[in-house]
């Protein structure tokens, strides 16, 4: 009998600004076991936090040096991503024009010190339970018309969470079974559908294609155009047209029919089981593969193009690759390298290939829930979809 491993509640986010080190590390003893807490000294320290801190609420000292919590506010309500996030602003003035200045700029509460901390607790709890389900909302009406009725609203939201799962269903969850490989892949969306994706597709005589891709841009764009993809690479080898062939109409499509600079980077290999051999394949643009050998060296598969949808004369290559026993193949998208903890701070290709080495000895399935654990614990800010593809040559 399995057992279910309990699932992992992401925390919401609270940015504490106060330049009085005392207020900070109270409200931080106060909050850290039920929320994400990130701490800045004045607006200007803020500013460049918020760039990979996302928070879900800020609270915000009124009076601080460089920058005060009034110019602070009115830089956070000029930024697409934090229009409706929740203000609190903190103030040991009681003025009612410091009050009123204070709503004017975009704080929606206003609380003075000595303040009680039961009640803040309180308003925070209360401010994100409504910020849950209107964070967006002005957005959309932008979009959508003022006129748009909130059942218009829950129905986008209704279509926005079937296209996911239709999207994750595209996904093949039953990977290629055979004596010599084992095989396994994942994908994450940043936002609730992405533009990532990856396939396995049987062919005759123990074959297998082996497809990752990554589109330009995420959400719902991005989206569209990787089950546009997807179809297009199916029905063409459905043609038996090589891998070559199917990349150049693949490019061809994407300047013809999209346009809008969209493009893609992309593996695609046919891989002979029984051989073990890539008989062919393609990296059009995309990072090269990682190989880790049995005794921990580490190799890459070649790039053969540049990628897809952006140049009409494109010259387009293939390659083939023979399997060594104990072979690990590593294919993955960006969102992986470039997962961003802080400014600059990257989990980059090191981390990876030493993880990769760490994780060597186990089985693909668990290789790649391994991975993801680790990607969630180096950061919670996923900006780009994350997407990975293991295939392992067994030792015997």
């Amino acid at each position: 009998m399995s057992t279910a491993k309990p699932k992992t509640v992401k925390k919401q986010r609270i940015m504490i600004v106060d330049d009085e080190e005392v207020f900070r590390k109270l409200l931080l003893s106060k909050l850290k076991d039920g929320y994400e807490v990130e701490m800045a000294v004045n607006g200007v320290e803020a500013l460049e936090k918020v760039k990979y801190f996302k928070a879900d609420l800020f609270l915000v000292d009124r009076m601080m040096p460089k920058m005060d919590g009034v110019e602070l506010i009115k830089n956070l309500r000029q930024m697409p991503e934090f229009l409706g996030t929740p203000i609190i602003m903190l103030t040991a003035r009681d003025q009612v024009k410091d009050k009123v200045q204070g709503f004017e700029v975009g704080a929606d509460d206003y609380v003075t010190k000595p303040f009680n901390l039961m009640e803040l607790s309180m308003r925070i709890e209360s401010f994100l339970k409504k910020s849950k389900k209107t964070k967006y909302v002005s957005t959309l009406l932008s979009t959508l018309g003022n006129d748009t009725s909130e059942e218009d609203i829950d129905l986008l939201g209704h279509d926005l969470k079937a296209a996911s799962t239709i999207q994750l269903n595209l996904m093949p969850s039953l990977f290629p079974v055979h004596d010599k490989f084992d095989f396994s892949a994942k994908m994450i969306p940043a936002k609730i559908v992405g533009g990532d994706f990856y396939d396995f597709i049987p062919i005759e005589n123990d074959r297998v294609v082996i497809c990752l891709g990554d589109v330009s841009g995420k959400g719902i764009t991005a989206a569209l155009l990787m089950i546009m993809i997807r179809t297009i690479i199916r029905v063409l080898l459905a043609e038996k047209l090589s891998l070559v062939d199917i990349c150049q109409k693949v490019n061809s499509m994407l300047i013809r029919d999209v346009g809008m600079g969209k493009f893609v980077t992309m593996f695609i290999g046919i891989l002979n089981m029984e051989t073990a051999c890539f008989e062919s394949y393609v990296n059009a643009g995309h990072l090269p593969p990682y190989i880790i050998k049995k005794d921990g060296r580490v190799g890459m598969l070649d790039t053969t193009a540049p990628f897809l949808g952006a140049f009409p004369d494109v010259e387009i290559t293939s390659n083939s690759y023979s399997f060594d026993k104990g072979d690990l193949l590593a294919i993955y998208t960006d969102g992986v390298t470039e997962l961003e903890q802080s400014p600059n701070v990257f989990f980059g290709d090191e981390n990876f290939i030493r993880l990769l080495k760490t994780l060597y000895d186990i089985a693909p399935d668990e290789m790649v829930e391994k991975v993801v654990e680790e990607l969630n614990t180096f950061s919670s800010n996923k900006s780009d979809d994350v997407t990975l593809v293991f295939v392992k040559h067994k030792d015997f």
